[in-house]
This record gives structure tokens, C-alpha cells and sequence, in this order.
């Protein structure tokens, strides 16, 4: 029997009890089901600091404002809002109505529209933080933004030199205030906007290549993660595992400390390569390898591989929820998507990176942007992550996914990333 088909004969219940395990992400089980009162499509886009750490998101959904408020407050939004940035927008009227008291945290920080003095009064009395957009050099409402703690502009609202002009004169005469651009396509325009003093950046940049080098080198740590994901693939004999993982001791450190993880309740130390993938078995192993791509070898860039992990993460739950597919294929969808974004994780064209991987057709296909079976599903879930939900919509009734039911997987897929990132936050 190869190793592969031993460690699927293994039960469930023992490949799913370490979660608390470092560097591995928890396997699917009945405790990552939608939450029942999830009801709304919610959108988040992703605020990224100087850092490039993913602070927070912006969130949204088509309703109506108290609509939703209750979508947010089911989504959990002001337990998130306890460490991170939730970026709500809602109406002076919205806020003269107290229809943001349910969302109140010490992160939670309210969108309002220049004009909105009166609510952004209300907002500082409570104590909670203000956001502004719709500024302009010849905003004349001073007293709004001197107390305000941000302001969102895009960048592409107005000529660049406009924008400089702007960002100069909030810079100068409102120094408190925080500068969130969004609409930052590529890198080279997340470093113009960085030097004219932004602190935050939405878009889509963070999930584009930076600088492509195709005469770049793999880490060694990487290539065996990646030589270890291809030999469970096709099945290889446990020796063999044993043989890739001896070669890279960083490697066999990881895999040893996962083993030993209590979660595991491992009653002695598991001290072999041997003991250790037996204890592992087939899923957190294959996905606890697949995540260390992200993390190993990281250096100058680690803050931006976490926040590219957590979107990957995301998005590989979210295309291996939405559907009814067999296992087989959910399980190829959950790998495309988390490596949708390998080649923006390391600067090296994608069809390098598919050559050192033994990849199934289908799955080769999608990364390379070809047509193919996954293909509509990846393109679905980038639409859905870039806030275009109309297309996303149309693309999944395509595919016969259950449109009314994609709020319950999308809210337990971010979810899940969100857990899955605190089991497995780097020292």
C-alpha cells in the first residue's frame, strides 16, 4: 500500500485533531459549517499598511443600511473589529438613527461623506473612529477633518497631480489624519502614493507580481515542499517521503513540530520523520505543506507573504465550499486557489513554477490561465474578491452553484482563513 492510500484509509477523526498544530491548517469538518444567519453577500477589500501587514477590511453588501447592519453584526463584524480594521461606510442618517450602535468596537471605524459633520459629532461622542471620503482641495469643512482619524481617497478620482496636490495639503495642515488610497493597481503606484504620505492601500496590487525574475531560484525549504506535495500526490511509498524531508533539516524540523503539536494528545514525543507523518496524516500534512510555501524562507517580504496567505486561504476555502463537486475535485480547487497567488509570492513566472510541480491537467490549466474545467471557479471567486458581484453571480449560475447559499460559504470561508491564520501565525 503507498503512503498516500494508507493515509486516506486513515479515520477522519484522527486527521482532524490538530488544528492547534503550528504551521498546519485545520482540515474541513462540521465545525467550519456556514454560520445559519449569514444571509447577505458580504464584499471585503483588504487594507493593507506600510508594512504590507493585511490590517483590516472594508466591508459592504447591497442592502439597505439596517439591512445591513444585522448582516454585519450576524457576520460577527464587531468581535473582528476587536483586532483589526473594519472600514463600515454608512449615512449621516444612518448614524443620526443609531443604526451603527450594534456595530460599535474599538476598530470599527464609520465611513461618512464630507458633508457628514453632524453624524462624525455623533461617532466622537460614542467614542468611535471616523473615516472620510469625497475630500477635495477646496473642501472647506475643516473641522470635520481635524477630527476625523481617516480619510479615503482614490487615486484615479482626479489628475495624479491633483492627487499629489491633495495628499501634500492634508499631510501639512491635518498631520493626525491617516490616509487610506485606494484603487492602487500595481506596486510602482503603491510606492508613488506610499511617498506622499498614505498609510493605507486598497486594490488590486497586493495580488499582482511586484518585479518578475525568470532566472529566480526556489528556496531550498520551498522546492521540498513542493517535492513532498508532489510525492503524496502520485502515491509514493513512505520512504521516499522520508528521504525528501531528510534533506532539508528546516524541513524536518517543521514537520516534527507539527507532530508534537498538543492538539495532536500525543502522550510521548514523536522523534521520527516516520512517526510524524503517520500522526499527521494525509490532510494536514498536504495542506499544512502547501501553507509553508508561503512561510518558509520568508525574509525581507514576510509581512506581505502573511497577508497574501490569508487572501490564498480564502480564496482555496471559498472555491472548495461553493460547490457540489466530489472530494477529488473540491480538493484540486482548494490547491489551485491557494496557488493562484504562488507566482506573486515569489517574482517567478507561473509556468516555472507548474514545471517543478506534478499537477493534474486540469489544475496546470487554471494557473496558467488557460480554459478549462476550474477555470470559471477561479475567475468567479477573483470577481467576488474585487467587489464585482454581478458577473461573479452570472459565472456561478453557469457552473449551478446554489447562488442562494454563496453568502453561508463565503462568510465561512473568510472565516476559516481567519481561524486557520491564528493556528498558524508565525513567531
Amino acid at each position: 500500500m503507498g503512503f498516500l492510500s494508507f493515509l486516506k484509509s486513515k479515520p477522519e477523526s484522527a486527521a482532524n485533531t490538530a488544528e492547534g498544530a503550528p504551521d498546519a491548517v485545520p482540515a474541513p469538518d462540521d465545525a467550519d459549517a456556514p454560520p445559519n444567519d449569514a444571509t447577505a453577500l458580504i464584499t471585503r477589500a483588504a487594507i493593507v499598511d506600510k508594512r504590507q501587514r493585511l490590517c483590516g477590511y472594508r466591508v459592504g453588501a447591497a442592502l439597505p443600511e439596517a439591512e445591513l447592519v444585522d448582516a454585519l453584526v450576524a457576520a460577527e463584524l464587531p468581535e473582528y473589529a476587536h483586532q483589526r480594521i473594519a472600514l463600515v461606510p454608512l449615512s449621516a442618517e444612518a448614524i443620526q438613527a443609531g443604526l451603527h450602535l450594534p456595530l460599535l468596537a474599538p476598530q470599527t471605524v464609520f465611513l461618512l461623506d464630507r458633508q457628514a459633520a453632524d453624524a462624525a459629532a455623533v461617532l466622537r461622542a460614542a467614542g468611535s473612529q471616523v473615516a472620510v471620503h469625497g475630500v477635495t482641495l477646496q473642501d472647506e469643512n475643516s473641522a470635520l477633518l481635524a477630527s476625523a482619524q481617516m480619510a479615503l481617497l482614490s487615486l484615479h478620482a482626479q489628475p495624479l497631480p491633483e492627487f499629489q496636490a491633495l495628499c501634500k495639503h492634508l499631510n501639512l495642515h491635518y498631520p493626525n489624519l491617516k490616509l487610506i488610497v485606494d484603487d492602487v493597481a500595481t506596486w510602482d503606484e503603491q510606492r508613488m502614493v506610499l511617498a506622499w504620505g498614505a498609510s493605507y492601500f486598497m486594490g488590486d496590487y497586493l495580488t499582482t507580481t511586484d518585479q518578475v525574475d525568470p532566472d529566480a531560484k526556489i528556496d531550498q525549504s520551498r522546492m521540498t515542499s513542493i517535492e513532498l506535495l508532489n510525492l503524496l500526490r502520485t502515491d509514493a511509498e513512505l520512504p521516499a517521503m522520508i528521504e525528501v524531508a531528510k534533506r532539508d533539516p528546516g524541513m524536518t524540523y517543521q514537520v516534527l513540530q507539527w507532530a508534537n503539536a498538543p492538539a495532536n494528545g500525543q502522550t510521548t514525543k514523536v522523534t521520527s520523520l516516520q512517526q510524524a507523518f503517520m500522526v499527521l496524516g494525509r490532510n494536514q500534512l498536504y495542506r499544512g505543506l502547501t501553507v509553508s510555501m508561503f512561510r518558509l524562507g520568508a525574509g525581507a517580504n514576510k509581512e506581505r507573504d502573511e497577508s497574501l496567505l490569508e487572501v490564498a486561504l480564502t480564496r482555496a476555502r471559498f472555491l472548495e465550499t461553493c460547490s457540489t463537486l466530489p472530494q477529488a475535485r473540491r480538493d484540486e480547487l482548494f490547491l489551485a486557489g491557494l496557488l493562484s497567488l504562488f507566482d506573486v509570492l515569489l517574482g517567478v513566472p507561473m509556468d516555472k513554477l507548474v514545471d517543478k510541480m506534478h499537477l493534474s491537467d486540469d489544475i496546470r490549466d487554471v494557473l496558467l490561465g488557460k480554459e478549462g474545467v476550474y477555470s470559471p471557479y477561479l475567475t468567479m471567486v477573483l470577481l467576488l474578491q474585487r467587489d464585482k458581484i454581478e458577473p461573479a453571480l452570472e459565472i456561478a449560475a453557469r457552473l449551478e452553484i446554489d447562488i442562494d447559499k454563496l453568502p453561508l460559504v463565503g462568510q465561512a470561508a473568510f472565516q476559516w482563513a481567519q481561524a486557520s491564520m491564528q493556528h498558524t501565525s508565525a513567531d
